[in-house]
């Protein structure tokens, strides 16, 4: 079950560090729409960089119980070109591999109690945060083919052979 994760962690930063190949840098804030009394609205790369935040978050947390949100450092003022996003992905992935490498399969049932004191296991951190940037990345294309036509990168390895199936 670790490998998995790993790997589908390792296909989403991928996947977003091709999407930043793509994207004019004209466009990385871009955003479809806005609306006073709507929800909030991220560009792609407020979102590639929200994605890399939730990462962060959790992989610090459980690397050096350091819980903390990186709001300053991560602001459009400090990324504000494709580069410097791309720059950020790496940085977190350097933390997420070096927890994974650290992390056995017996430690995914370890409990790890969060600031608010609620009660988690590694396991199902490291599943709902997936599944968290996993959406994110969903809107990441969505947004991208609203102003490109490009072929966007596989989300999964597999994917092909569940096609057959379906």
């Amino acid at each position: 079950m670790l490998a998995e994760l790993r790997n589908e962690f390792e296909i989403v930063d991928s996947n977003l560090q091709e999407i930043l190949k793509i994207v004019p840098p004209d466009r990385i804030y871009w955003k479809p729409f806005s609306h006073a009394t709507f929800l909030k609205v991220l560009s792609v790369g407020e979102l590639i960089i929200h994605i890399a935040q939730i990462q962060e978050y959790l992989f610090n947390g459980l690397s050096a119980n350091y819980w903390d949100h990186p709001h300053e450092w991560t602001t459009r003022e400090a990324l504000p070109d494709p580069q410097r996003i791309s720059e950020y992905l790496n940085e977190v992935a350097q933390v997420r591999r070096r927890v994974f490498h650290y992390l056995t399969e017996q430690d995914l049932q370890k409990l790890v109690f969060l600031p608010d004191r609620t009660p988690h296991t590694i396991g199902s951190l490291l599943i709902r945060t997936l599944m968290h940037i996993s959406h994110h990345r969903g809107q990441v294309y969505a947004y991208v083919h609203l102003f490109s036509d490009a072929r966007l990168p596989a989300i999964s390895q597999t994917g092909a052979s569940y096609k057959k199936l379906v």
